[in-house]
């Protein structure tokens, strides 16, 4: 069993390693100036407008977005950066936040030199994406973000994510201690029940969880304590927002997608997928690739 899943794993690596260079993307490592160490997928078409990817939890940057980077490239510099504890990324000094997400972000980005582009976020990687767009409102063009816990998520509905998936802990369920309890990450993201094996999964989960899960299970932690302030805060865009929401999210329920729409006001507008959860680009991707091309196109 353990050559098996070896070989699953692998193969799993070399498969999206192909579609990200299909897409003419190349993974690379950035030093910044704070000493982060910064590992990143990169179009490197300098000519085309920057769409910067940030992802939400779970696997690295290219398993979240695999489905939509060889569309993306067509029209734009497509770069992927792993966050913080995310694959090999490590921030210059240790810090578990959202804003420490977010200044990873300006650093990488003012490395790169890049000052104009476009953001996408999903899940905990929009409430980073939003972060960064309130800060640097002069370098954003346009921002899409999906099934995300911006500002209307509460404690209540932690408690009963929690309770949905049987978990312990919202920790325990974001960072499983078992290769076994990757089948309940993947039923929250995708929607339907998996039994795969332990033996399939354990050196998945050693590579992609087991080798930081404290610093990992830190961000979640940090993000709880901190749910209340992001409640609190007040956003205002005069740009191009796209929400799009799993009509079956069972971890950010659409009606906080509707709210967040109501709030953001005229400039956005909200896509919701039918019989879709918490990672429509990966479960729906063709509906959810047109909308988002239809959304970029309008520019």
């Amino acid at each position: 069993m353990g050559l098996i899943s070896c070989s699953t794993y692998k193969m799993a690596e070399q498969h999206l390693d192909k579609k990200m260079q299909r897409a003419d993307l190349e993974l690379l490592t950035l030093e910044t100036d704070f000493g982060d160490s910064i590992e990143y997928w990169d179009s490197d078409h300098k000519e085309k407008p920057a769409l910067l990817l940030v992802h939400g939890f779970g696997a690295t940057t290219k398993y979240q977005w695999y489905k939509q980077v060889k569309m993306l490239s067509e029209n734009y510099r497509v770069i992927a950066p792993n966050l913080n504890y995310f694959g090999n990324t490590i921030p210059g000094t240790t810090n578990y936040s959202v804003q420490g997400q977010v200044e990873m972000l300006e650093r990488f980005t003012q490395t790169l030199k890049i000052d104009s582009l476009t953001i996408m976020g999903v899940s905990y990687g929009g409430l980073v994406g939003i972060e960064f767009a309130q800060r640097n409102q002069s370098v954003i063009h346009q921002m899409i973000l999906f099934d995300t816990p911006v500002k209307y998520a509460d404690s209540a509905d932690i408690e009963g994510v929690k309770n949905t998936f049987n978990a312990a802990s919202i920790e325990d369920l974001f960072v499983p201690n078992e290769p076994k309890d990757l089948n309940k990450l993947m039923e929250l993201a995708m929607g339907k029940k998996y039994r795969i094996p332990a033996g399939f999964l354990k050196e998945f989960h050693q590579k992609s969880y087991e080798y930081n899960r404290e610093d990992k299970r830190a961000l979640i932690t940090s993000l709880l304590a901190d749910m209340e302030l992001y409640s609190k805060r007040e956003y205002s865009f005069d740009l191009p927002i796209l929400l799009i929401w799993g009509e079956n999210d069972q971890v950010v329920d659409v009606e906080r997608g509707k709210q967040l729409a109501d709030y953001l006001g005229m400039n956005s507008r909200l896509e919701i997928i039918e019989n879709a959860a918490h990672m429509p680009n990966m479960t729906n991707s063709k509906r959810f690739n047109q909308i988002v091309t239809g959304f970029l196109l309008l520019d």
